[in-house]
Parts: structure tokens; C-alpha cells; sequence
């Protein structure tokens, strides 16, 4: 049997029904019958209540300790993990914007500057723009067959 099992059973056997018990391991009821059913077929017992009084009765029984299902402590960071290495221009401080945004009030672009030319940039957002004029064009045909359908 696993602890899990063995120790809803000692929680029956103090007497707690499956919904306290639930509550009591982080548990969902069901799962607690779930277990509660393994472990009265392993043990071969009639009911719950007769298996809990059979754990009851061994040798090796011990009262049941809520703190024994507490988590293990978080662990903090691993010293050995060396962060990435960023070049310098791509520093998350460093400015991306020019000097007169920065003197008309913009607030300063950070982040990892972009690796496009000039070109290519062009040709991103005329293919943008030309995606999005097909697009609205198809949205409006589409939207005034519709209107001519259903006038």
C-alpha cells in the first residue's frame, strides 16, 4: 500500500469521513475513496471501516501527523546556472529611440534591437500593407453581397 493509502486509513480510523479527509491531504473526496477502495482490496477487507481497524491493530501503526504530506521547501536558484550572455548594445537599458523622442517626451524603446535593414524593413511593412488592403477589400465585398442579399 502507499503512504497515501495507508494514511487515509488511519484518518478513517480516527473516525473522519472522506470529505474531511480530502480536505484535510489536498484531496478531492473521489480520490479519497479511490484510495480508501485499493487499499481495502489489498488488504482483502470487507469495508473501509474494518480495514482502518485492522491498520488500527498492527504492529507497525502510528498515529497519523498532518505535517508528514507537507511539500518539501522551495529550493532557490542553482549557483552553478550562468545567465545568457547579451551584447552590450542589446542591454535591455539601452535606448532605441532617437534623441528628439527622447526630448519630446517618448518614452526610451528597450529590448533587443532589431536585426533588419533598412530594406528589408520596407519590404515587411509593404507586404503588411498590402496584406491588409486585400484583406479589408474582400471584407467589403463580402459585407455588401450580404447587404444586397438581404435587402
Amino acid at each position: 500500500m502507499t503512504d497515501v493509502q495507508v494514511n487515509c486509513l488511519r484518518l478513517v480510523a480516527d473516525g473522519y469521513t472522506s470529505k474531511e479527509i480530502a480536505k484535510q491531504l489536498g484531496l478531492t473526496p473521489m480520490t479519497v475513496d479511490q484510495y480508501l477502495q485499493r487499499a481495502k482490496t489489498a488488504m482483502g477487507a470487507p469495508d473501509r471501516r474494518t480495514a482502518a481497524r485492522w491498520l488500527a491493530e498492527s504492529p507497525q501503526y502510528r498515529p497519523f501527523k498532518s505535517f508528514e504530506l507537507k511539500p518539501a521547501p522551495v529550493v532557490g536558484p542553482v549557483p552553478d546556472v550562468t545567465p545568457p550572455v547579451v551584447p552590450a548594445e542589446d542591454e535591455p537599458g539601452q535606448t532605441a529611440t532617437g534623441q528628439w523622442q527622447t526630448r519630446l517626451g517618448y518614452p526610451p524603446l528597450g529590448g533587443i534591437r532589431p536585426s533588419l535593414d533598412a530594406s528589408q524593413k520596407t519590404s515587411t511593412i509593404l507586404r503588411i500593407a498590402g496584406l491588409s488592403l486585400i484583406y479589408t477589400t474582400a471584407f467589403a465585398l463580402v459585407l455588401g453581397g450580404a447587404l444586397k442579399a438581404f435587402s
